[in-house]
């Protein structure tokens, strides 16, 4: 064959485009700075639509709602902390020296945490009590 289908991965900004095909278009990470001014620029321009030959205040309302509301989103993006640092426990915050345990041979053979679990958790890991009492044949 004159060519190949095979897709291949590209990561920008540490997204891959397997996982989202628009990640090479830049459209996953806008920053807050043009988020913060387009915001702000929406707010004026409700609050600007008040000055107006309306003369009911249903629109007032939902100008300064609506103003309100974006206002406040705004105000609680730009004072959310960065997090730069992901909150997941991990294998790095394991104290130093930790072994960590075989929990598959664990579980198969019914050793450590797995050695006095109750009949009923028992059956919840499909294991026969009577098994591990050895009252089968």
């Amino acid at each position: 064959m004159a060519g190949s289908h095979k897709i291949v991965p590209e990561v920008h900004n540490g997204v891959s485009t397997l996982d989202e095909p628009s990640a090479a278009w830049g459209w996953h990470d806008i920053g807050r700075g043009p988020i913060q001014i387009a915001g702000w620029i929406s707010v004026l321009f409700l609050l600007g639509f008040n000055f107006g030959n309306h003369h009911g205040h249903v629109e007032t309302i939902w100008l300064l709602t609506l103003a309100a509301l974006i206002a406040i989103g705004l105000l609680l993006q730009l004072f959310q902390p960065k997090l730069s640092q992901v909150r997941t426990v991990t294998a790095h915050n394991k104290p130093e020296g930790h072994v960590e345990p075989h929990w598959n041979y664990n579980q198969h053979t019914l050793q450590g945490t797995h050695a006095n679990l109750s009949d009923s958790q028992l059956r919840a890991l499909n294991v026969d009590p009577a098994s591990v009492k050895g009252e089968l044949n």
